[in-house]
């Protein structure tokens, strides 16, 4: 019996190596009116590493924290990573984007169907420090009802807020950040 080894090294991908594509051959014959060849270099496709959620516990609060692109594609892993953390009903819930570079529309509508389905015991806070995150939010006008908060120790340290219909109140007493000059690209 011949016994197979799985080869774990990483090996370039297809992908990340420059590809010369043959421009359109006209009646030049692939030479421009010079004589050099014309050919088109593709730039290798970019692929940023897959997303990341990692967990944190702080005493009575659990912070959830986002490295990567939130787009389509990843948009059911963060949709998932906060349905068990809201399953463990922590006190507070933090949810980090300092680390996320890109943050579509359907990373919002998991970020806003969280807030819905938090129970009346769970106070979810997002941190957004960038323009990356910050700026969806305040076009969409989610920043009028999440509690977004502009570093971790402030989410977890800002005193809780209550609610008389057992949901998140709109956001009021959050220091919300001024203005998209004070935070970072």
């Amino acid at each position: 019996m011949k016994l197979r080894t799985l080869d774990l090294r990483r090996r370039p991908s297809p992908a990340a190596t420059p590809l010369a594509i043959p421009a359109a051959r006209g009646h030049s014959g692939g030479r421009s009116r010079l004589g050099v060849d014309r050919a088109v270099t593709a730039l290798p496709i970019c692929r940023n590493p897959p997303l990341t959620v990692a967990t944190e516990h702080c005493g009575r609060t659990l912070v959830l924290i986002v490295d990567g692109d939130v787009d389509l594609h990843t948009a059911p892993t963060v949709h998932q990573a906060l349905e068990s953390a809201l399953s463990r009903r922590p006190r507070r819930l933090v949810v980090d984007l300092s680390r996320v570079r890109f943050l579509s529309s359907a990373g919002l509508e998991v970020l806003l169907a969280a807030h819905r389905h938090a129970t009346p015991r769970t106070d979810l806070r997002v941190v957004a420090t960038t323009r990356a995150t910050w700026r969806p939010l305040q076009i969409t006008r989610l920043h009028e009802h999440l509690a977004i908060h502009a570093s971790r120790d402030e989410a977890i340290a800002a005193p809780a807020r209550r609610s008389v219909e057992g949901r998140s109140p709109p956001v009021e007493n959050h220091r919300p950040i001024s203005s998209l000059e004070s935070i970072p690209s």
